[in-house]
C-alpha cells in the first residue's frame, strides 16, 4: 500500500474521530459536584447574606474548634450559646459533596461532638448558622482534618 497525501488524511480524520469519541465518553462518566445545586435561588438572596455576614462578624471568635483523636470538637462561647433559639452546623467538603455533614442546634446547646470515624482526611468548611430572636447569623470557618 502506497502513502500518500489522501491515506494521510484518512488516519488523520480516523485519530481526531477516535480521540474526540474517547474525550466525550470520558467526561461524561465524570461526577459534578456543584457548589449549590440552587444558584438563581442564592443569587436571588445575597443581599440577605450580605446583611447577615456583617452582622455575624462580632462573632467570629464565638467558636472553638478542637481536632482530637476520636472526634471533632466544637465549642461555643456561652455568651452565645446562651442567646440560640435555633440553628445547624454544616460540614462542607469541597471536594465531595456526598461526604458533607449537617448537625441541628438544640436551643441553648455549647458544645458539638463529630466522630472522626465520620470524616475523611482534608479540607471542610464549617458553617455554624443560627438564629436569635428572629434575626440569622452565620459564621463560616476552614477545618482541616488529619
Amino acid at each position: 500500500m502506497k502513502f500518500n497525501w489522501g491515506t494521510g488524511i484518512f488516519l488523520f480524520l480516523v485519530l481526531f474521530l477516535a480521540g474526540s469519541a474517547a474525550f466525550i465518553i470520558f467526561a461524561s462518566r465524570q461526577t459534578v459536584n456543584l457548589v449549590h445545586k440552587d444558584y438563581y435561588e442564592k443569587g436571588v438572596d445575597y443581599s440577605e447574606e450580605i446583611r447577615v455576614k456583617a452582622r455575624s462578624k462580632e462573632f467570629m471568635e464565638a467558636l472553638n474548634i478542637q481536632l482530637g483523636n476520636e472526634s471533632l470538637q466544637i465549642i461555643i462561647d456561652p455568651s452565645v450559646a446562651a442567646k440560640i433559639d435555633s440553628g445547624s452546623m454544616y460540614l462542607y467538603r469541597p471536594s465531595d459533596s456526598k461526604r458533607d455533614i449537617t448537625f441541628t442546634l438544640e436551643p441553648r446547646i455549647s458544645q458539638v461532638a463529630f466522630r472522626k470515624s465520620d470524616l475523611s482526611n482534608g479540607r471542610y468548611i464549617l458553617k455554624f448558622t443560627w438564629y436569635s430572636q428572629s434575626e440569622k447569623y452565620q459564621i463560616q470557618k476552614p477545618v482541616n482534618v488529619q
